[in-house]
C-alpha cells in the first residue's frame, strides 16, 4: 500500500468591539467598551508512512492560539472579566500553543489509533471536560470496533488548574464507550480527577479530592432536526482540615434544534436549549450537592461560554455578578436555564431573536429568592462570503430578586457589538 503525506492548514480569526453599559458589580452598575480577538492556526501533515511497520500511519499536528482583549486597566481590572483574566494569569494577550501531537493510526495492532502529546478535547458538550482552547497534555488510545462498539477511548492528562491564581497540577483518566444505535450516537464515559493541593469547590476549598463523573450522552442528526443531550454525575470525596466530604451532584445539558419552511417567513431554524444542575439547600461539610467540574468548558478566549451573550450561564457558573467561585450571590448555587430562540430571514441576512430565563437550583436561606433574571438578544448576520460573516448584535440581561432583592439600585445590563469571524 503507498501513502503520500498531506499537509492541511487551517485558520480561524474572530474580532469583537463590545459596549456594555450597566454591568453588575455586586451592589453596583459600571459600563464597559472593549475589543477582543481569538486566532487559531494550525499545521497537520497527514498519511506518514512508518515503514518498519506493517500497516502503520502517523499523523503530526502543531498549532497556536492567539487570544487578546484590550488591555486597559479598567477592562483587565473589571468585575466582568476577572475570572478570564485569572485563568490567563492575569494578561491582556497571551500566544499559546493548542496542538503539538503525533497520532499514530494502527498503533501496535490495527484499528487502534494512539496520540501523544498536547491535543485539543471536548467530551461530549464539555459538561465535565474541555481543553478551553488551550489543549490538554497527555495519552489518549482510540479501539476502532471493538466489543460492539464503535469506539472504546481511553486517555490520561495532566493539567495544570489555574484559578483565583492557584496553581495545582491534576491527573485526569478517562473510559469513554461510543456507539451508533438507531438513527443517533450514544457515548457513556467515566471520568477520574485527583489533586493533592488547595482547590476550590463551589462552597469551599479542599486540601486534596479524588472526584468521579459518570455521563451519557446522545446525538441525532437527521432530517432537518439536530438533538443533543448529556447527563453527567458527580461523585467521590473531598477533604478540609480532615474532614470528609461527600459529593453527590447532577448536571444536565438538551439542546434541538429543526429546520423548516414557514409562510412569508420562508427558511427558518428553531432552537430550544435546558441546562440544569443541583445545588446545595443546606451546609456542605457533610455532603457537597453543588455540580463542579473545573475543566467543563467555560471559555473561548476572552470570551465566556454560556447560554446568553451577557449573563453566560453554564451548568454552574455565570459571569461574575458577585464574589463566589460560580458568581452567582453568596448562598446559592446551582442552575436552571432555559433558552428559546428563531433563526428568519431577512433581506441579505438572518435575524436572529433568543430569550433566556435564569433561575438558581438551590438556596442555603430559604427565604432568599432564586430568580436570577431573563436575557433577550437579538442579532443581524450578514455572509459575506462562504467562510466570513459579521453579524451585530444587540442584548438586554434584566436581573430579578436574587440580584436585586439586598441592592434595589441594579439596573438591567446592554450590550451592543459588531463581531467579524473568518475561516478556511
Amino acid at each position: 500500500m503507498v501513502y503520500c503525506a498531506k499537509l492541511d492548514i487551517t485558520a480561524e480569526n474572530y474580532f469583537a468591539i463590545k459596549s456594555f453599559s450597566n454591568l453588575i458589580d455586586k451592589n453596583k452598575n459600571y459600563n464597559l467598551s472593549y475589543y477582543s480577538q481569538n486566532s487559531e492556526i494550525s499545521f497537520t501533515l497527514k498519511t506518514i508512512m512508518l515503514e518498519k511497520t506493517e500497516n502503520s500511519w502517523m499523523d503530526v499536528s502543531i498549532g497556536m492560539k492567539f487570544f487578546s482583549v484590550d488591555n486597559s486597566s479598567k477592562v483587565i481590572n473589571s468585575f466582568y472579566l476577572k475570572e478570564l483574566s485569572d485563568f490567563y494569569q492575569g494578561k491582556s494577550s497571551i500566544f499559546i500553543p493548542n496542538k503539538a501531537y503525533i497520532k499514530i493510526h494502527n498503533f501496535i495492532k490495527d484499528n487502534i489509533i494512539a496520540t501523544f502529546g498536547k491535543q485539543p478535547y471536548t467530551l461530549s458538550h464539555g459538561l465535565v471536560l474541555s481543553d478551553n482552547g488551550k489543549g490538554l497534555d497527555g495519552i489518549k488510545l482510540d479501539f476502532i470496533n471493538k466489543m460492539f462498539f464503535d469506539t472504546i477511548e481511553t486517555f490520561y492528562f495532566r493539567v495544570n488548574n489555574s484559578f483565583t491564581n492557584i496553581n495545582v497540577s491534576e491527573d485526569i483518566y478517562g473510559l469513554t464507550f461510543n456507539k451508533s444505535f438507531g438513527d443517533g450516537i450514544w457515548q457513556i464515559y467515566g471520568i477520574s480527577n485527583k489533586n493533592y493541593g488547595r482547590t476550590p469547590d463551589i462552597s469551599f476549598y479542599s486540601d486534596k479530592n479524588n472526584k468521579f463523573f459518570y455521563g451519557i450522552s446522545y446525538y441525532l442528526d437527521k432530517n432537518n432536526i439536530k438533538y443533543s443531550c448529556e447527563f453527567a454525575v458527580e461523585k467521590g470525596h473531598s477533604y478540609l482540615n480532615n474532614n470528609k466530604i461527600s459529593h453527590n451532584a447532577y448536571a444536565l445539558f438538551t439542546s434541538a434544534q429543526w429546520q423548516t419552511r414557514l409562510p412569508t417567513l420562508g427558511k427558518t431554524n428553531t432552537r430550544f436549549n435546558y441546562i440544569k444542575s443541583s445545588g446545595n439547600s443546606a451546609s456542605v461539610f457533610k455532603e457537597n450537592r453543588a455540580f463542579y467540574s473545573p475543566f467543563s468548558r467555560k471559555y473561548n478566549g476572552f470570551e465566556k461560554y454560556g447560554l446568553g451573550e451577557i449573563y453566560k450561564a453554564s451548568t454552574y457558573d455565570t459571569i461574575k455578578t458577585s464574589d463566589t467561585l460560580n458568581g452567582l450571590p453568596d448562598g446559592l448555587s446551582g442552575i436552571n436555564a432555559i433558552n428559546i430562540g428563531i433563526d428568519i430571514p431577512y433581506k441579505k441576512g438572518i435575524l436572529s431573536l433568543d430569550y433566556f430565563n435564569y433561575q438558581a437550583a438551590q438556596s442555603s436561606n430559604p427565604n432568599k429568592s432564586i430568580f436570577l433574571g431573563y436575557e433577550t438578544d437579538i442579532k443581524y448576520t450578514i455572509k459575506m462570503g462562504g467562510k466570513t460573516s459579521l453579524y451585530i448584535l444587540y442584548s438586554i440581561f434584566t436581573p430579578k430578586s436574587a440580584i436585586i432583592q439586598e441592592f434595589k439600585e441594579i439596573e438591567s445590563t446592554k450590550l451592543f457589538s459588531i463581531n467579524i469571524q473568518a475561516w478556511f
